[in-house]
């Protein structure tokens, strides 16, 4: 009598755990299958990235911003010549240009920060193919939601510190508590800073956290390194004396690391947003001089207690929304990463809607292993 084969119960298989050893060896499964854990290594979780490949990104995004800063006093030159005339004084013209008391000085220097983001972004895409927006979060795109909410707890936040300022200010802060001097130039420049410092905070941080944390992560796996390495820079791009810069410095180290925790750049971007319009706004609605290097102690004091309180809030709202902790050994919320074309299976979902980021993955990574197996030979009688 032959021997037949003994037949087999089928092994409950969970589709949401994937053995690493076939996501290895199956070639079909693409090398970006499996998410980074940290913000910082996505440039080097990225499909076909090389060593050399972030210092260009780099390179690239300074030579793209210096081009863009050329063209943009190009055009503001042009205007100078149309408005005053090829006789006028451009001397008096370029002071005017660099004052952020007037509102040529505001504009210039809002829009010569600004422009640093779509030059990563070019970076980016022309190293990568894939723009830079795509990275700001673990979930491929900014999570507006998330963004939101940060900003609500920034401006609670800035809320009380300004109150406090207002105050106990022997500054030009102090001078609110008598009222506000409406004219023109106040309400001009309040329209400046409302439209233009949402973009001017957003460059920053996608410049010194997004890009800079990513191109050092590339080589560098520990978080402190990139959170740390980008901030002298950071820190020398202020003109304020040694407070203010200590003050510029905890800022950049407490953004960074709510980014690590996170999994993204809205954290960073929402304070960065809220502090920014509270600082320039209440300057001009107290009448104060915006390019003053020395606030007053009392100013110094609460722009450095404002991050961290809203930090703690952060740390402690996060794992409470579902949020996991990196250094638990957590995934932060990540959808794979995607490419450049969208498909139909992808078009409608946007970067807040909420999904099953690992469990999807993992079974559709399942499903692709089925597929692939070859099938077992008939076993002959």
């Amino acid at each position: 009598m032959r021997n037949r084969p003994r037949p087999t119960h089928p092994v409950a298989t969970d589709p949401t755990r994937v053995d690493p050893a076939q996501l290895a060896a199956n070639p079909h499964i693409p090398s970006s299958a499996e998410p980074p854990r940290c913000y910082h290594r996505q440039f080097a979780s990225l499909p076909g990235n090389r060593w050399y490949k972030p210092i260009f990104v780099a390179v690239l995004t300074a030579v793209f911003y210096l081009v863009a800063l050329v063209a943009e006093f190009a055009g503001f030159f042009v205007w100078a010549l149309l408005t005053r005339g090829a006789d006028s004084d451009f001397d008096a013209w370029s002071e005017i240009l660099v004052d952020m008391n007037t509102t040529t000085g505001v504009l210039f220097g809002l829009v010569s920060v600004i422009l640093m983001w779509p030059a990563a972004e070019l970076a980016a895409f022309c190293i990568y193919r894939r723009w830079f927006s795509s990275l700001i979060s673990l979930r491929g795109g900014m999570r507006l939601r998330l963004l939101g909410r940060y900003m609500l707890y920034g401006t609670a936040v800035w809320a009380v510190c300004a109150i406090v300022m207002v105050l106990f200010s022997d500054g030009a802060m102090g001078t609110l508590t008598s009222g506000i001097v409406w004219n023109q130039h106040v309400l001009a420049m309040l329209v400046l800073v409302i439209l233009l410092i949402p973009l001017q905070a957003t460059a920053e941080e996608v410049v010194f956290r997004g890009m800079a944390m990513n191109v050092i992560g590339a080589w560098l796996r520990h978080p402190a390194w990139a959170v740390l390495i980008p901030v002298p820079f950071f820190v020398f791009g202020h003109m304020y004396d040694l407070p203010g810069l200590i003050d510029v410095g905890i800022f950049a180290v407490i953004v960074g690391t709510l980014t690590i925790i996170t999994g993204g750049l809205e954290a960073g971007i929402a304070f960065h947003i809220v502090n920014n319009l509270f600082a320039f706004a209440l300057g001009v609605l107290a009448g104060a001089d915006l390019n003053a290097t020395s606030p007053p102690t009392i100013e110094v004091v609460m722009s450095i207690a404002a991050p961290i309180v809203f930090a703690v809030i952060v740390v402690l709202d996060h794992p409470r929304r579902g949020g996991n902790c990196p250094h638990r050994g957590g995934l932060p919320d990540r959808e794979p990463l995607r490419s450049g074309r969208v498909g139909p299976e992808h078009r409608g979902a946007g970067p807040d809607r909420p999904a099953k980021a690992e469990t999807d993955t993992r079974a559709s990574l399942y499903e692709l292993l089925q597929r692939t197996r070859p099938e077992p030979a008939p076993a002959r009688l």
